[in-house]
């Protein structure tokens, strides 16, 4: 039994110092770019726990699907825990004065209220709801500062125009942005961004309800070296054509309400395993509102065996697209990638220092989520 235990360690031992070598080739790969891998070793310990529990099984099965492709521009909003305060003001209450409740219980701007009276708040409506529903009885609430929760009493007065019982703050429920669309699949799901919407302090936004709107792109701010570019666009929240159910490290998913008119074709998704340093495309859409085909090369494609995002090194080399955006600019994020007639993956991110260099992540890791 000892020399069968001492025989286990001896392989368990050569095991870790393969993958510290990995790891090391990783290490010099990402800061070669400029970009910090402080969460590597974090990779790797998951990667030995999923090899001895059996759960990452599921990740090696290759990809046979067909899916409709994106690379056209979404509006997504994401609704998260809390509304966060974004302004506060005066009304005119019953007994002619000047007043506001949420100034008078402590609220300030850039607070996120969680909880009004003991009921959750995920949207600005729910909150006027509940202030107009408490005849003026005093309501506790919860509050965020700064990450740290907080609690005080309010006590919302009736407004003398509106004759509703008010709070006299205005609130913000959703993050809201551009993204591009990578991939439309047959029941309607869709995936998009490949990397998730966060909030100021870059944590990912918990997702209980979000939907996808028609978007026109209007102007670009080219991208130069330290500061990334950006596609300036637009979208009207009265016509919500999906919906949005998560928001994770791979991206936004949802679905559509019906299929949209542009899916007309299908397109096979590569395995990881095709995946190759090499002349490649990306569509996305512009200014001119029409989704184009433009040239990039993979530089690098990492072999990855579990979900993880940042799997490709990609370079922008189409004269047309560099002249116009200076490379990857934000909004581009979910631009499928397409190589040999496959779909292989999604743009994600621009390297600050160079913006014609960026990631890309697998379109796999993305149809698991």
């Amino acid at each position: 039994m000892k020399r069968l235990l001492s025989i286990l360690f001896v392989v368990l031992m050569c095991f870790q110092c393969l993958c510290l070598t990995v790891f090391a080739e990783n290490t010099e790969y990402y800061d070669c770019n400029n970009i910090q891998a402080t969460a590597a070793n974090c990779d790797i310990f998951d990667d030995i726990g999923d090899l001895f529990t059996g759960s990452n099984a599921n990740t090696t099965a290759k990809i046979n699907e067909q899916v409709y492709l994106g690379g056209y521009p979404l509006g997504i909003t994401i609704d998260g825990d809390g509304v966060t305060v974004i302004g506060l003001n005066e009304f005119i209450a019953e007994d002619g004065k000047l007043c506001c409740p949420a100034m008078q219980a402590g609220i300030e701007i850039n607070d996120v209220i969680v909880e009004l009276g003991g009921r959750k708040i995920y949207s600005s409506t729910k909150l006027s709801e509940l202030a107009n529903k408490s005849n003026g009885q005093a309501l506790s609430v919860k509050y965020l500062r700064d990450g740290e929760l907080r609690e005080t009493t309010i006590i919302p007065q009736k407004d003398l125009s509106s004759h509703n019982y008010r709070l006299g703050l205005w609130s913000r429920d959703s993050s809201s942005g551009i993204g591009t669309l990578t991939y439309v699949r047959k029941n309607l799901n869709f995936g998009s961004l490949g990397h998730p919407i966060t909030d100021a302090n870059g944590n990912i936004i918990t997702c209980k309800n979000g939907g996808i709107f028609n978007c026109s792109i209007d102007g670009i701010e080219k991208g130069k070296k330290g500061a990334a570019g950006e596609l300036k666009g637009s979208f009207c929240f009265d016509k919500r054509i999906g919906n949005v159910y998560a928001n994770n490290k791979f991206g936004a998913f949802g679905t559509f309400n019906t299929l949209p008119a542009f899916c007309q074709e299908l397109i096979s998704v590569a395995d990881i395993s095709e995946v190759r340093a090499g002349k490649a495309q990306i569509y996305c859409t512009l200014d001119d509102n029409v989704r184009k085909c433009y040239d990039i090369e993979i530089v690098k494609a990492t072999q990855q065996s579990s979900k993880d995002d940042r799997g490709m090194v990609l370079h922008i080399t189409d004269p047309e697209l560099i002249d116009k955006t200076g490379g990857i600019v934000q909004g581009m994020s979910g631009s499928p990638i397409i190589q040999n007639g496959k779909l292989v993956g999604a743009v994600t991110h621009v390297f600050v220092n160079d913006p014609t260099r960026g990631y890309g992540m697998y379109a796999k890791w993305m149809l698991m989520n």
